[in-house]
């Protein structure tokens, strides 16, 4: 991405010679200038898109984790075709969002991050650097553990898992920052420190799915 390197002006990205606001779900407008400092991802996203359906709630569930710092802020950038769409989609996210009659200024971001697919999640440090442009694979992997999303943290995420894998335990493969359990069929949750010493197998399935060779 060219604008890798190049510190933007978010305000100036955000806004239009009509709006200096973004807007959330319930209506409030909240002026883009506020972003000014902060973590910033723009989210590029439709209703209609399946994989966009799935991606979205954990992205709030991030969001919300990180919340308390006060310094990380998403922007929605619709691909709705629709105004019914966007509003039922957005009423979804805890975010911002540009208006969906700004047609004029998603399509603009759309062309100067080179958007070919969505769901998409360009991150800004608080320079307005491109920090990570491919956010929607690092929030997958990485969840809130990859915050603030710039490669020296991936970077040590990527360390810190090959260093896991020289000294692998069943606890290190199963233990979560937020989970230390496993689940049994009927809802028990079992401490993963009862499988230590024990031979466990890991079984990887879908439900109805086909097994492939």
């Amino acid at each position: 991405m060219a604008t890798e390197d190049v510190s933007l002006d978010l305000s100036k990205l955000l806004s239009s010679e009509e709006r200096d606001f973004l807007i959330r779900n319930n209506g409030d407008q909240v002026k883009v200038s506020n972003l000014v400092g902060k973590i910033v991802g723009f989210y590029f996203s439709g209703s209609w898109c399946g994989p966009c359906r799935n991606f979205t709630p954990l992205l709030v569930e991030v969001y919300e984790q990180l919340s308390s710092k006060g310094d990380f802020e998403v922007v929605f950038i619709s691909s709705d075709r629709d105004d019914e769409s966007f509003n039922t989609y957005f009423s979804e996210m805890p975010w911002l969002a540009i208006p969906f009659s700004d047609t004029e200024t998603r399509k603009r971001l759309k062309e100067v991050f080179k958007v070919r697919g969505i769901p998409n999640l360009v991150i800004f440090d608080t320079n307005g650097k491109v920090s990570c442009d491919n956010g929607v694979s690092t929030v997958k992997e990485h969840g809130v553990d990859g915050y603030p999303f710039n490669l020296d943290r991936l970077n040590f995420l990527k360390e810190q898992e090959e260093n896991a894998k020289k000294n692998q335990t069943i606890s290190s493969i199963l233990v979560s920052s937020s989970r230390d359990y496993v689940i049994s069929n009927d809802g028990k949750k079992i401490p993963v420190l009862d499988l230590e010493g024990k031979l466990v197998g890991l079984y990887f399935s879908i439900h109805a799915h086909r097994i492939v060779p």
